[in-house]
């Protein structure tokens, strides 16, 4: 038996999907940034949130102060949040140690330790993400950090809770687009799918909406 393997198959059927990041390990995935248009099997939905990352770092020398710095931003921003029911935040990676930083040849000493979090703004229909970005900018700037405290906002992204919960239209989208691959390539042997089992892949398609699809492998051996 010999592989059936053409470019427009390959272009169809094989998905390397970026990653979705999840904010705290909760079933709230931000949408990785735009790539490809994804596989033919795959669907649009809205998002739920405009989700805005914040990195607060504290460069005191003392670690039990940088710790307590950082943890006394968090905890200002979650309370200046507290008030505006379609806001909230969850905690990312949290990055603290007892020791200075490395530096290179010639450099001052660094001393440092972080904490990130996302700031989530409900997208509703009536809302758009200049609006909300905008609600969240205003808010954090209105904020005072004590001496060697920054917080630095990234870049605004799209949010969706539980994307598990589209699996299964996903995976009739790909038994369909099986079905029409077998049959624009005619009679085959031998059908495997690999990778079902993938988280779905959650990336950013435009203003209001993210891209689903499950990052699977199809294989037609034609017949002996």
């Amino acid at each position: 038996m010999k592989h059936i393997g053409t470019t427009a198959l390959a272009a169809a059927m094989l998905m390397l999907g970026h990653a979705a990041h999840a904010g705290d390990g909760s079933t709230m995935v931000i949408a990785a940034g735009q790539g490809a248009q994804g596989p033919a099997a795959r669907m649009k939905v809205s998002a739920d949130y405009v989700v805005v990352p914040l990195n607060i770092q504290n460069d005191s020398k003392d670690p039990l102060r940088r710790n307590d710095e950082i943890e006394k931003a968090f905890r200002a921003i979650a309370a200046k949040l507290a008030p505006h029911p379609d806001l909230k935040a969850i905690s990312g990676v949290v990055s603290l140690s007892p020791r200075q930083q490395s530096k290179s040849f010639g450099s001052s000493e660094s001393y440092g330790g972080s904490a990130q979090l996302y700031v989530l703004g409900s997208l509703r229909q009536d809302t758009q993400i200049f609006a909300v970005t905008k609600r969240i900018y205003q808010l954090v700037a209105t904020m005072a950090w004590s001496d060697g405290t920054t917080v630095t906002l990234g870049n605004t992204a799209l949010g969706l809770d539980d994307p598990e919960r589209y699996r299964g239209q996903l995976l009739n989208l790909i038994g369909k687009s099986v079905a029409e691959a077998k049959k624009s390539l005619g009679p085959v042997g031998l059908v495997e799918v690999d990778g079902l089992e993938n988280p779905v892949t959650v990336l950013q398609s435009n203003d209001r909406e993210v891209l689903l699809f499950i990052s699977y492998r199809l294989r037609l051996q034609a017949r002996p």
